[in-house]
């Protein structure tokens, strides 16, 4: 029986961005040199992350970073581009699949620059998970918005 994930939906609303996100997942959030890393996870090999990049790298540059470091890890990562949005506007997006201990994995990268920082967003699950948590995590996805936009 699976449980209808938008019954569950909270808002985050902090650091000029805003997103909906499981109630029943973790969230934590941290600050680095760079800015600000917000990450919502389960128990398991999932999760979902929001980058907030205070130097506002280009998008691209951010994305192809990710991609690199999936590609310097894992040498069988295949790289797929994608047409998206993140925050209503079109992202640099990627999506890589890679075997990590026998399992398929997917991780999605979406990126945009906005008047005040660089959004990144990276999910990751084990593909026989994907049925279950794309929506969610695509939903979570298409929720973000730079809330400095909005004003």
């Amino acid at each position: 029986m699976n449980i209808d994930f938008h019954d569950c939906l909270v808002p985050y609303n902090n650091h000029g961005v805003m997103f909906l996100y499981p109630d029943i997942w973790q969230l934590d959030e941290e600050t680095d040199g760079e800015g600000v890393i917000i990450t919502v996870s389960a128990p398991g090999p999932r999760f979902w992350t929001l980058r907030i990049l205070l130097s506002s790298p280009a998008p691209p540059q951010a994305v192809e970073s990710c991609v690199a470091a999936f590609q310097d890890e894992y040498e069988d990562a295949e790289v797929e581009n994608v047409s998206t949005m993140l925050a209503e506007m079109p992202a640099c997006a990627r999506d890589v699949t890679f075997f990590c201990m026998e399992l398929l994995n997917t991780a999605a990268l979406r990126s945009v620059r906005t008047s005040d920082f660089t959004l990144l967003v990276w999910w990751q699950a084990t593909s026989n998970e994907l049925d279950e948590l794309r929506p969610m995590l695509d939903e979570m996805t298409e929720s973000v918005r730079a809330t400095a936009l909005m004003d």
